[in-house]
């Protein structure tokens, strides 16, 4: 067992793995780590107007919005606006993006099974 606590979380400045993958900064405090073919969970925090590129989850993925606000896009479709406290539940293989708004955003997210990325979101 293992206790992370929000503000060390939020304090971390490790950039994210790939970040050729957003246009902006963006930072990863890793919860919890697997294989790829299994469950990655971290906070990522963008600053504002920051966006990753189009991309999918094998299994799907949940991302919580802890801090902030901003959108998920996903194909064919207008984006979702999430801000604190909002929950988002992508599908399998279901291509989207996310972002920040001009206020940031802090996220916790919970990736399932690997991770394809694909072109960029602009």
């Amino acid at each position: 067992m293992r206790l992370h606590r929000e503000a060390d979380l939020l304090a971390d400045p490790t950039p994210v793995p790939e970040p050729e993958r957003f246009f902006g900064p963006a930072y990863s405090a890793a919860i919890q780590s697997g294989t790829p073919s299994k469950v990655t969970t971290a906070l990522i925090r963008m600053a504002p107007h920051t966006r990753g590129h189009w991309h999918r989850h094998a299994d799907g993925q949940v991302i919580h919005v802890v801090a902030g606000s901003g959108y998920v896009g996903r194909r064919d479709a207008e984006p979702l606006e999430i801000t604190a406290g909002d929950t988002v539940w992508i599908e399998p293989g279901e291509e989207h993006w996310h972002g920040a708004s001009e206020a940031g955003l802090a996220q916790i997210a919970f990736s399932l099974g690997a991770i394809t990325w694909l072109e960029p979101s602009r």
